[in-house]
């Protein structure tokens, strides 16, 4: 009897796990990968004619590559906390980049994709820069994380870029491993790091990886002791972004290795346009060129511009099994990327977090082409600078003293290149309501 009362509890415990997997199993893997810095057209498959990127082509035509996909603010911290946490970043002050010891940062009280798939069950890792604040309260395992490894601002704050006293240092969790890290050693470390990371992952165990690169933002370097990146072509960009797509590869290479790959979100996409525009300072390396920064592409403007080019970036996204060859059109937004992955994670959301992001998940696993959208808000030095809804484009900024505003149809003029506010009032109109309105008006 007793023998008989251990194989039946021996089967219904077996069985049991064997559910409890089974449900584990349905949550997918979410690999995020985060450029810096990366124009819209610095990779092949978004229009670039020499720099070669055949890893992330070749995702591009398996899966989803959408050519309106657009940031909340065009420069790096403010973009970073959005696209974490689904919110605009004056909700919670990050009005601009971060230095080292700013009093401002990303808060604890604030819930990042990490936090929410954590709480979901998600095993959750960081590589690379973070540039959300490196005072504690601001750090990235108070907001998700169970490991970090990487910079927490971006490399040029030294000498001769920025005059300051701060030691960049590499850190691993909340502790210095290595001071003054090599540029160029870098994106070689943070793909090993990423290959370890999947080589510990086991089926079951759904697990969120955010890949955030240092580069291509300036000053652009490569592995030195590979000179197959230095032969291609595109110059020292393009070397820096054949580097990254071939250490995206080895890492998918490592993900299908473990028998994970089918179960796996990609994403990859950039935090800002290409800082086409830099300062004098920059130069000052007598190294960095104009030709190192990326490209807008058609669109007018760069980082630090709320014009097209300034947030439009490259966006792919593969699913196996749930999304197929796509190009989508619609616009959308960094902000919907939290409720959209926690849609997909079953990973419940707070009810009383407010989001200014919607689930738009049905885009890329659907034939549907298009859905409502709420107005998409671009904001920079703290304040919103333009709405868009749909393909129409309000834009108001001050310069000099003055108060300029624009208006554009991007379905007409995708390089807004003719403000139309004297020829559509009705829509100069519309807009203007939820631009005074923000981030109320929805």
């Amino acid at each position: 009897m007793n023998n008989l009362i251990k194989h039946i509890f021996g089967f219904v415990f077996g069985s049991l796990c064997l559910v409890i997997d089974s449900v584990a199993q349905e949550q997918p893997n979410i690999i995020f990968v985060l450029a810096d810095d990366m124009g819209y057209a610095d990779l092949s498959c978004y229009g670039n004619p020499v720099i070669e990127t055949p890893f992330l082509d070749s995702i591009a035509n398996i899966g989803v590559r959408a050519t309106n996909f657009v940031l909340a603010s065009p420069t790096c911290s403010p973009s970073r906390a959005a696209l974490l946490t689904g919110r605009y970043p004056s909700r919670y002050n990050i009005p601009a980049p971060l230095g080292p010891g700013s009093d401002l940062g990303l808060p604890a009280t604030e819930l990042t994709i990490a936090s929410i798939l954590k709480r979901g069950g998600y095993k959750t890792k960081m590589i690379g820069k973070w540039h959300l604040g490196d005072k504690k309260g601001f750090l990235p395992m108070e907001h998700g994380f169970d490991d970090y490894f990487g910079l927490l601002y971006s490399h040029d704050y030294r000498s001769p870029y920025v005059q300051t006293d701060t030691t960049i240092k590499l850190y691993r969790n909340d502790t210095p491993v290595t001071r003054e890290p090599a540029d160029s050693s870098l994106t070689t470390l943070y793909h090993q790091e990423a290959i370890n990371y999947l080589h510990d992952q086991k089926t079951g165990e759904p697990f969120f990886l955010y890949l955030a690169y240092n580069m291509p933002h300036l000053p652009v370097f490569y592995a030195a002791h590979t000179s197959d990146y230095r032969d291609g072509n595109g110059g020292e960009l393009g070397a820096v972004i054949a580097e990254m797509d071939a250490g995206l590869r080895t890492i998918w290479n490592a993900l299908e290795k473990q028998g994970l790959a089918e179960n796996t979100i990609f994403i990859f996409t950039s935090d800002n346009g290409p800082w086409s525009e830099y300062p004098n300072r920059m130069a000052d390396d007598g190294v960095t060129q104009r030709n190192h920064a990326g490209y807008s592409g058609v669109f007018r403007g760069s980082k630090a511009s709320t014009y097209e080019g300034g947030v439009r970036v490259p966006f792919i996204l593969y699913w196996p099994q749930h999304v197929s060859s796509k190009v989508l059109k619609q616009v959308v937004s960094a902000v919907d990327l939290l409720p959209t992955l926690a849609q997909w994670a079953n990973a419940p959301i707070p009810e009383a977090l407010v989001l200014d992001g919607q689930p738009i998940g049905e885009l890329f696993t659907t034939d549907v082409a298009k859905i409502n959208h709420r107005p998409i808000y671009y904001e920079h030095n703290g304040s919103p600078q333009a709405v868009r809804v749909d393909d129409w484009k309000l834009r108001r900024v001050t310069e000099g003293g003055k108060r300029i505003e624009e208006l554009f149809n991007l379905a007409e003029d995708p390089a807004e290149r003719v403000n139309v506010i004297k020829d559509y009032p009705a829509q100069y109109k519309r807009l203007s309501v939820f631009l005074d309105g923000f981030p109320n008006v929805h």
